[in-house]
Formats: C-alpha cells, structure tokens, sequence
C-alpha cells in the first residue's frame, strides 16, 4: 500500500502495472479485471492508494486474519499428540498454496486467485479436524442450528465475522466471489478422476448465496468451483494431504511404510516426496491435453484405494475410543456456552474472546440480533468453530472447574 497522495500518478500506475499478472494467464485463468466483490472498492473509500490487484490484496486480508492466525494450533488428522513434527493445519494450508500454485503456473491460471482459496479453504475447521467437525454438525443439528460443514462456516468468517477495520464492528473482508466460491467448493473428500467448471465465472453473488444457504440446510446442491483455480485447489488438497498424514502416521508408529498397499506402492511410490511427485506430474500430463483438470486412468485407480487405506488405518483407527470422549466435551462447552449467552455473562469467555471482538460496544451488530431472532445457537457454533485444538482445551478445563 502507498499512502503517499502527492506521488506521481504515473509511478504509481507503473507500480501497478508490475503487479498484475493478467498478461499470464491463459484462457482457462480469472483474470484480475474479473474479479468481483459485493461491494465496490475505490481509492477514495480505502483511503489510501492500493496498487494490488484484487487477489493478491484477497490473499493480505486473508492472512491478517484473525481466523488464519488460529490455524497454528488446529489439528490436521492427530490430536493432543506432543510432537512438533507432526503436521498442523497452518502447515497444510501452504502445501495445498503451493501445489496449487504450481498448477496454475503451467495451466497458465491465475496464481494470486489460487493462493487466496488455498489460504482460507480450511478457515472454517474446528478443532480436533473432521472428527470435530462431525460432532459439533451432530450438536447442531440437534439444537435445531441447522448443519455444520467447514466450507461454509469459512464463508461465514470471511464474510461476516471477520475484522477489516479494528474500530468498527465486524462485517467480513470483502472478499472477491471467486475466492469465496472456491472455499465454498473445495471438497478433498471427494473422489474425481476430472473436473471443470460448468462455466468460467458463470456464477452470479445470487447463486452463491443459494450454495451457501443449502450448506446449513439440505445440502443437496453439488457444488462445483466457477474457476479452474478454485478446482486446482480442490485437487491440490488431497494431494497436499494423502502422503503427509502417511508420513505422520507412521512417525507416530500408527502403521509401518510395509503396511502401504503394493498396488499403490507400485504405482504412485511409497513416501510422501514420490507420492506427490507422480500425483502431480500426472495431473499435470493429463490437464494439459484436456479441457479438465484431473487424472489418468491408472493413477487415479491407485490414488483412491490409497484413500480407502487411510481412512481404514489411519483416521478410522485415531478416532477409536476417542470419539464419545471429545463428544462430551463439545457438549459440555456448547451447553455451558449457551447458557453463558442466555443469562447474559458478560464475564464468560463466550463473551469476552469472541462476541466482543465481533460486535459493536453496545452488542447490537452480532449479540443482540441472534438473540432476538432465538438464535443464540448459532453464535455458539461460530464460537466452537473457531477456537484452536488448545484454546478448547482451555475452555473446557475452565468449565470443568466451574461445575
């Protein structure tokens, strides 16, 4: 940013004109021009000069963030484990920006749009990973607070939730509908030999809207990201974390590199550095000869049964015995924290580490709404959703002594 106002126009023209990267992208990219937000952005409005293009100025609000800042202490697949090596989800987040991004560099896409989604496409994650997740959807569904998935409450953080501005109530980032959409789209549990957009940039703000409401709702509509981007980054998850959670599981003597399924071996390599290697190097081959992004035949045959063996050996197994215990203690946290807001504790720390970084002084923006529609339970959710695997811990030590 140059906050100078008596600078030359044309210096600063020509500052801007070394940051885009239009020029680079091919047909399938968003270019920058492209990009669209809910609400229009001037100089006049920011109050300063901005020469960044609207993804790269995306990926700064994203990692400003209070929301990405948590990521540092979130679980990726193991939990309360002491071990520093293991990987965390701020780590997986810049494997999936940098696969990504490699992607999109011999695609010819935008690689500023691909870094944005990757950054934020796990925002939205609670803590204790996918096993959380699926409690805290289970307790809302039961409170009548409609579903939980992680995509959407990463929507939700970045466009209502989060800060841009320290002095004011929150009101989200801002951020373009390309990124949202490809947070809202990305899916590394799904199993897809290729995927495409139906068309580039062929959503409006009302069909996004439409995606993310089903989220909490039904969840019938099948989403597909509107870029090649946000599809680049759908793939790059699994590919960021299929071969690393390997690795982590078996530093953490939870299955033995032998215990990896010849086939799979025989094919695609049995570390995560070969493993990576031939999974991007093919998604690479096959893209380029198709209008897709994806996978030959045979590579992506052995990639899911890889799949299946995590999930047999690896995720199935972390959970065992485990899964009634953090049940109790989302529940315990979700009721207390209920209560909390119920009986209005402004000491609690519902209130003091989340509604009043949110809300305005006087609690009408956040509080003070959801209470007069019912709907407290929601701030409850979004409250669990975003705290880091030890800030639960915390809390919950705190409840448990308040008992």
């Amino acid at each position: 940013m140059v906050r100078e106002k008596n600078m030359d126009s044309r210096k600063i023209e020509k500052m801007r004109s070394y940051l885009r990267n239009d020029m680079e992208v091919g047909p399938r990219g968003v270019k920058d021009s492209d990009a669209l937000r809910f609400y229009e952005e001037t100089e006049e409005s920011n109050g300063y000069v901005d020469i960044r293009p609207p993804f790269f100025r995306d990926v700064d609000r994203i990692v400003h963030s209070k929301a990405y800042a948590r990521y540092i202490d979130k679980t990726q697949v193991f939990f309360d484990v002491n071990n520093a090596n293991i990987t965390h989800r701020s780590l997986h987040v810049l494997l999936v920006s940098r696969i990504s991004r490699q992607i999109s560099r011999i695609l010819k896409l935008n690689t500023d749009l691909c870094e944005a989604i990757a950054l934020a496409h796990d925002i939205g994650h609670t803590p204790y990973g996918h096993l959380g997740e699926d409690i805290l959807n289970k307790i809302s569904q039961k409170k009548g607070a409609g579903r939980f998935m992680h995509n959407a409450q990463g929507v939700r953080w970045l466009s209502y939730l989060e800060k841009r501005f320290p002095k004011q109530a929150a009101k989200g980032l801002n951020l373009t509908l390309q990124v949202l959409d490809g947070v809202l789209c990305h899916d590394g549990e799904t199993n897809e030999q290729e995927i495409k957009p139906e068309k580039i940039n062929g959503k409006t703000w009302e069909d996004h809207f439409k995606e993310y409401a089903d989220c909490f709702n039904e969840n019938k509509i099948k989403r597909i990201p509107m870029t090649y981007e946000g599809i680049a980054v759908r793939l790059a998850d699994t590919l960021a974390y299929i071969g690393r959670d390997i690795e982590d599981a078996i530093l953490l003597k939870f299955i033995s590199r032998s215990d990896i399924p010849k086939s799979c071996v025989r094919i695609l390599g049995d570390t995560n550095r070969k493993i990576m290697n031939t999974l991007i190097m093919d998604l690479i081959d096959y893209s380029l000869e198709h209008d897709a992004i994806g996978y030959n035949a045979p590579i992506f045959d052995a990639l899911k049964e890889l799949k299946e063996f995590n999930y047999r050996n690896i995720y199935l197994r972390r959970d065992d015995n485990m899964d009634h215990l953090i049940e109790e203690k989302f529940e315990l946290i979700y009721e207390t924290c209920l209560q909390d807001l119920k009986e209005e504790n402004y000491h609690s720390s519902i209130f003091k580490d989340h509604v009043e970084y949110i809300d305005n002084p006087d609690y009408s923006s956040y509080f003070e709404p959801h209470r007069k529609a019912n709907k407290l339970q929601l701030i409850v959710k979004d409250f669990i959703a975003g705290m880091s695997d030890k800030y639960f811990s915390e809390v919950y030590e705190n409840i448990s002594q308040r008992s």
